[in-house]
């Protein structure tokens, strides 16, 4: 079960995201970070981890100014990284503030509620949902990454391109899209932080390759409206008339 906590603070001094990723730190291992999508994503000592190693994201955002953490850890009630990560984080910022934890214990895009033994999948980054997926919407938009251009979000045919994007290796481009815009090419840059600790950064050879907006958006169009996503479910034969009706209806009652 995926457990979100979530805290605002009133307007800090302290740089948010390089002191969360500190705190981090001491009880994960990062996988990846990125301030411009303002996103955290690792593997902590609590819990289990899918197949890449992650098993939680963090969230930050700027108004108000809040962390939000989705720990994938399926340790049920148990939030121990939430805990270890606020325990570090709110003597730091010099504030006490309430922490809301939530049980996100339905698909964030069906809305269709997990029951015991139904399997659940962590969504990729750069998917427009940090919350598990049935496996029926993580299919969809799995299947959607890897044959729609990121870019044009035109269906690919057979010559397909790597984005060579950081954040999601599965990324693709259409021909046009490869020979307007050449892919970045990101190196491993060592960087010596205030504590004196080497911390690896990613350094682009190209900057102006990629479109920027594109590391600020979903890669894939129509996640942010789950009724797109009920309808191409429903075209596709993956859910029967009924079940889209009763989704349909439960969608326009939040």
């Amino acid at each position: 079960m995926t457990i979100k906590a979530s805290v605002s603070f009133s307007d800090i001094d302290y740089d948010l995201f390089n002191t969360v990723l500190e705190c981090c730190k001491k009880n994960a291992e990062i996988i990846y970070a990125d301030r411009q999508r303002h996103n955290i994503v690792g593997k902590s000592v609590f819990g289990t981890q899918n197949q890449s190693g992650i098993n939680f994201q963090i969230i930050l955002k700027d108004k108000p100014t809040g962390v939000e953490i989705y720990d994938y850890s399926k340790r049920g009630l148990d939030r121990k990284f939430a805990d270890s990560l606020f325990n570090l984080l709110l003597p730091i910022v010099g504030q006490d503030a309430d922490i809301k934890f939530e049980d996100q214990d339905e698909c964030a895009i069906c809305k269709k509620k997990f029951k015991l033994g139904l399997s659940r999948y962590i969504p990729s980054i750069g998917w427009a949902t940090h919350s598990e997926l049935c496996e029926s919407c993580y299919t969809l938009l799995s299947s959607h990454e890897k044959n729609y251009c990121c870019i044009c979000q035109k269906k690919l045919g057979i010559r397909k391109y790597s984005a060579r994007i950081s954040w999601n290796r599965n990324l693709m481009l259409c021909k046009e899209c490869y020979l307007v815009r050449k892919p970045q090419i990101q190196t491993n840059v060592s960087v010596i932080g205030d504590s004196g600790e080497s911390i690896n950064t990613m350094k682009s050879k190209t900057s102006s390759s990629i479109p920027f907006n594109l590391l600020n958006k979903s890669v894939i169009i129509g996640t942010d409206d789950p009724m797109h996503i009920l309808k191409i479910r429903f075209a596709k034969g993956e859910i029967s008339k009924e079940d889209y009706q009763e989704m349909k209806r439960l969608l326009k009652d939040e």
